[in-house]
């Protein structure tokens, strides 16, 4: 049996405090550009619609 099987959450990665500005950077990497795209979409269909 491994020793890597027997840890447990706290010895992980899992829920460090470390990670989040990584996490957050990330994210907003791929979300700001996604939200942008989405509002242009929205912004290029609503006179397809009448609006």
């Amino acid at each position: 049996m491994a020793a890597t099987e027997d840890r447990g959450p706290e010895d992980g990665r899992i829920g460090r405090g470390a990670d989040l500005p990584r996490l957050v950077i990330s994210w907003s990497i791929v979300g700001i550009p996604l939200i942008y795209g989405v509002v242009e979409t929205i912004r290029a269909i609503l006179p397809l619609f009448g609006q």
